[in-house]
């Protein structure tokens, strides 16, 4: 992957990409972390989603150890995963990407298809995880409110 799609997008937007491989040894600094199904991660400049994809496939392999036998159980916390997982990017272009790389992921792990009703889902949680922001140059400062939906699972006792 290069790091940047063209020089004028660098001189317009600062828009350079992170490398995989410094991706990987960052969110090793935070690896339990990043590993935990219901930690929250925001990037607040994703891009195509380079650090978001990343965070998904150690959350997925966490949701195979802890839940891979059963499916509904597997389903449940990938989603939960996914619904923990925020990004903020101005360009438009790389909120598709990056929505699309990542439900790619969870399709992939999931063996979901288009028709699924799950996959619905999961494409509806991007968009509201992964967002556009405009920021248009005032006079005067402008606040933006971000409203992040936080999930947690409830345990409940049977029988």
């Amino acid at each position: 992957m290069s790091l940047v799609k063209t020089k004028q997008r660098v001189a317009d937007h600062g828009e350079v990409f992170t490398p995989e491989w410094m991706v990987e040894a960052m969110l090793d600094l935070v690896k339990d972390e990043s590993e935990r199904i219901d930690s929250r991660f925001l990037e607040p400049a994703c891009g195509s989603g380079n650090f978001l994809v990343q965070v998904l496939k150690r959350k997925l392999v966490a949701v195979q150890c802890k839940f891979g036998k059963s499916d509904f159980e597997k389903q449940h916390y990938a989603l939960l995963a996914l619904m923990c997982i925020y990004g903020i990017e101005l360009l438009a272009d790389n909120i598709a990407e990056c929505r699309a790389n990542m439900l790619e992921i969870l399709a992939d792990y999931l063996n979901l298809d288009e028709s699924d009703d799950f996959y619905r889902a999961a494409s509806h949680v991007l968009s509201q995880g992964v967002i556009g922001v405009r920021l248009k140059t005032q006079s005067r400062p402008r606040r933006i409110w971000i409203v992040f939906y936080l999930t947690q699972t409830i345990k409940t006792k049977t029988g």
